[in-house]
């Protein structure tokens, strides 16, 4: 287990969390044929959303239409249930295990403000990676990975490298 505050519970060995991983996305290629990933998900709820609020915007745009003219429902899709999935699973582990609070982490060398803005922009910018990839850091780097493909040893390899070179960057925020 990794060392916690005396207050706190551990978490699980990350050796441990490595192989459950690994069971769970081979589970899933043995049940449902495919891999893990998210960005999928995200991308018909968003386009779920912009179509309720402007159709004609979705029908002019070829990228989002194309996921409202199927004759299923936008949201009918495995990776939407997979992702509502992983939301209220972890609602259930973080309230069983009395994880849930709300804290904003942060170094001594930021602000808050200067914390949300970028914790924002960051998001902004691997939501958009993760569409120009082709996938996420659970589709493209752990499935692609773990089917060998080229693709997906690429992806894992640059998010660890631009990991490291922005971390090396924005260091003196943290400590």
């Amino acid at each position: 287990m990794i060392n916690a505050q005396k207050h706190e519970k551990a978490y699980i060995n990350p050796y441990l969390g490595g192989i459950g991983l690994g069971m769970v996305l081979f589970f899933t290629f043995f049940v449902a044929g495919k891999g893990l990933g998210a960005s999928g998900a995200l991308t018909r709820m968003f386009t779920f959303t912009l179509n309720l609020m402007s159709p004609t915007y979705v029908a002019g745009h070829d990228y989002l239409y194309k996921y409202v003219s199927s004759s299923n429902h936008v949201l009918y899709h495995w990776l939407t249930f997979m992702l509502v999935g992983v939301v209220i699973g972890s609602l259930v582990a973080g309230f069983r295990q009395k994880r849930m609070k709300v804290e904003m982490l942060k170094g001594p060398g930021t602000t808050k403000n200067r914390r949300i803005m970028t914790a924002f922009a960051g998001g902004i910018l691997v939501a958009f990676g993760a569409r120009l990839a082709g996938g996420c850091t659970s589709g493209l780097a752990l499935t692609g990975a773990a089917t060998l493909g080229a693709a997906g040893w690429v992806f894992f390899l640059s998010v660890f490298t631009a990991g490291l070179a922005v971390a090396y960057i924005i260091r003196r925020e943290w400590l």
